[in-house]
């Protein structure tokens, strides 16, 4: 568990990729908050019987028939499973409610922002992930400022400055490090003097930093990934984004560049969750301030 942007879903990530080939059949359910709004319980049930068996995924008339197929299909396999974002205890009620559901030596890591979700029975243990430490967070900030492990001399102070107002968050620093990448020792310190105006919580307003920095229509790519199109090919929308004159080959690659969105298998669109409910709060505000 841990706020947004901590860094919840790649740890889970590494340890799933690292003793996946362990069990007899694997699962991970990324962001199942945003999922379960746009398409319901009983289509994660069923993704989840997918993944696990390895077939076509065919989807349940009810969540009541996906909690007997779970509880039929997996009392003698062993199973990893990983619930990304789980944000309402009846998420885990529909996909994982007891462990006998599932063979013994069965695993299940389950990331969450809210710490009441997990006071359930069926979890035995917690983990709360925390900021990183300054000089594991310099390094991180280093790597997408300055592409190398440390800064460079001309800006090591305001580098330094820029992360302890991060507060050790890892996408902060990734967006903000790779926004500053290549820019003049000005932006950096006008950057860091809007940082230090920032609560020091408020991470969405740091993200903003990099979105304002954005051209028109870098900012419509953005805020149509961010409603729409998060998790589809990203050919679909360029269609669109070309006859609107976005030119979105380069654009794409600019928002790659800053860290903004991330493709991932399959030629698929990603946002971080933090990202995502920026832009959507700026669409919020447009459309009803």
């Amino acid at each position: 568990m841990g706020m947004g942007g901590i860094g919840k879903m790649t740890l889970a990530k590494v340890i799933y990729n690292q003793i996946l080939d362990q069990f007899d059949g694997r699962s991970f359910l990324n962001d199942i908050r945003e999922s379960v709004k746009q398409n319901g319980l009983k289509y994660l049930q069923s993704l989840l019987v997918a993944d696990i068996l390895r077939r076509e995924h065919q989807d349940f008339t009810s969540v009541d028939e996906g909690t007997e197929e779970l509880k039929r299909r997996f009392l003698d396999k062993r199973v990893f499973s990983v619930l990304d974002d789980v944000d309402h205890a009846s998420q885990l009620t529909a996909l994982a409610a007891k462990l006998y559901w599932f063979g013994p030596g069965s695993r299940i890591i389950i990331t969450t922002r809210n710490r009441d979700v997990l006071q359930v029975p069926q979890v035995y243990w917690t983990y709360e992930v925390v900021e990183m430490n300054k000089d594991h967070a310099l390094q991180l900030f280093c790597k997408h400022a300055f592409r190398q492990g440390s800064p460079m001399a001309k800006l090591s102070a305001l580098a330094k400055g820029i992360v302890d107002t991060t507060g050790g968050i890892p996408l902060a620093l990734e967006v903000i490090g790779s926004f500053l990448s290549g820019k003049s020792k000005t932006i950096w310190e006008s950057t860091l003097e809007k940082l230090r105006a920032i609560p020091y919580a408020e991470v969405q307003d740091k993200l903003r930093i990099s979105y304002e920095a954005l051209d028109h229509q870098l900012k419509q790519i953005f805020l149509d990934i961010a409603c729409l199109f998060t998790g589809d090919d990203k050919n679909i929308p360029s269609y669109m984004w070309k006859d609107c004159n976005f030119f979105p080959e380069g654009g794409i690659d600019i928002l790659l560049l800053m860290s903004l969105i991330k493709i991932v298998p399959d030629n698929k669109l990603w946002m971080h969750d933090q990202l995502k409910d920026l832009g959507r709060e700026i669409v919020r505000k447009e459309n009803y301030g």
